[in-house]
């Protein structure tokens, strides 16, 4: 895997041109292969500049509760966040998956194809009707000689508690390379 310097906040920002938002709070972001050093004088930076609280705990609610439902081995907790009539959208691979039981089967089959998939909120902030969540996305492409650790950036649309639609913008050649795989791989079977 390349070592990776994640651009503090940049993520955020263009998602941000997503979202309409009534405040913002976005952060730097931590690699998470930052040394203890690394960390240490980021979060001396951070209450120099009076953020009392860490990263992670700017995440909303909902984006704490949406990245930490990938990484559950039930695919239903990912689909109870989502409305009857949501809308998953991944970007990178221009997927669309509707409903409940859409989310349901792209995260079952994202499950299959990647080992070991996990994604760790580290920024976000939330709008009026809406949230941005910014973290890292990793795992290991089943086959693939190694695993991979990109950024990603994810915009959910709130009807009330409930997620109406999402985006993620990830960059997928960064995952092919990580991975070791060519430009042009596909999953077996496509």
């Amino acid at each position: 895997m390349r070592t990776r310097t994640f651009v503090p906040g940049l993520a955020v920002g263009v998602a941000a041109a997503a979202l309409i938002a009534g405040t913002a709070g976005a952060g730097p972001a931590a690699s998470s292969e930052a040394s203890p050093g690394q960390r240490a004088a980021q979060a001396g930076t951070r209450q120099v500049m009076g953020a009392a609280k860490h990263e992670k705990d700017r995440v909303p609610a909902i984006g704490r509760r949406w990245a930490a439902a990938w990484t559950t081995g039930d695919t239903r907790d990912l689909a109870r966040l989502y409305t009857k009539d949501a809308v998953y959208t991944d970007r990178a691979l221009n997927l669309v998956f509707r409903g409940p039981e859409g989310v349901e089967e792209w995260e079952t089959g994202s499950h299959q194809l990647i080992e070991n998939l996990g994604f760790e909120a580290t920024g976000g902030f939330r709008g009026r009707d809406g949230v941005v969540v910014e973290g890292v996305f990793t795992g290991h492409i089943a086959g693939a000689p190694r695993p991979f650790a990109v950024p990603l950036v994810t915009v959910l649309r709130l009807r009330g508690n409930l997620i109406q639609s999402s985006n993620d913008y990830y960059n997928r050649t960064e995952i092919l390379s990580d991975s070791g795989l060519p430009a042009d791989w596909t999953p077996p079977g496509s």
